[in-house]
């Protein structure tokens, strides 16, 4: 439960980080049943807490997201997740009406074919959904066409394993949030691109691969 517990701090402070505006930013929490309630409470309450404000002050923990469209997208996401059922525990609308805030939005109950399930917010919007068991967090994992980055928290080495080989995704971070550094390779899969960049490998980009064959005799 501890675990849990810093999981769901550490998952709502990284959701945090610039506004949300990221691209590895993480929004999809698929949480085991037995450790929901505590990882949730635990994301709530630091979502709730995130001090929002001017960038410069050196208080702000969350500055405003790009532009008057994050607003709107961000609105209407949050929007269509409560017209599908969805129940909004932090956050889900504008703050003010000067600047560019929008708090930490936490949402639950979220279907499957909600809008915030299947789209990439790009701002500070995060789905807390519970699982019965790693089959089902890898199948909603690999629901839909982006694959940039994913992140775990678990102490099972089998389990992490099988979400290296399964998950379909460029980046896998587990038990931290740190996506990647210059020194390794980065990149998605599906709709998330092609190719790498950092790392030996993001060289092989700029290489011409020549194949050639050399008889010592005329054949």
């Amino acid at each position: 439960r501890r675990d849990a517990t810093e999981a769901g701090r550490a998952s709502a402070v990284r959701k945090a980080r610039n506004s949300g505006q990221v691209c590895t930013s993480p929004t999809r929490f698929f949480v085991a049943d037995k450790l929901y309630k505590d990882f949730t409470e635990a994301f709530v309450e630091k979502a709730r807490s995130v001090r929002i404000g001017n960038g410069l002050d050196d208080t702000t923990e969350m500055g405003p997201v790009a532009n008057h469209r994050r607003i709107e997208a961000l609105e209407a996401l949050v929007a269509d997740a409560r017209a599908s059922g969805a129940k909004v525990l932090a956050g889900g609308e504008r703050l003010g009406n000067r600047g560019y805030f929008f708090p930490v939005t936490v949402l639950t109950e979220v279907p499957d074919d909600a809008r915030a399930m299947r789209e990439v917010p790009f701002g500070p919007l995060a789905i807390v959904t519970p699982v019965s068991s790693l089959d089902e967090a890898i199948a909603k994992a690999n629901a839909l066409p982006f694959g940039l980055a994913a992140y775990a928290f678990t102490h099972s080495a089998r389990n992490a394993d099988r979400l290296a080989n399964e998950v379909e995704c460029g980046n896998l971070s587990i038990n931290t949030l740190e996506a990647s550094v210059a020194e390794t390779p980065f990149g998605g899969v599906k709709d998330s691109g092609h190719g790498r960049e950092g790392g030996l490998e993001s060289l092989h980009n700029y290489m011409v691969v020549k194949n050639v064959s050399h008889a010592m005799q005329v054949q």
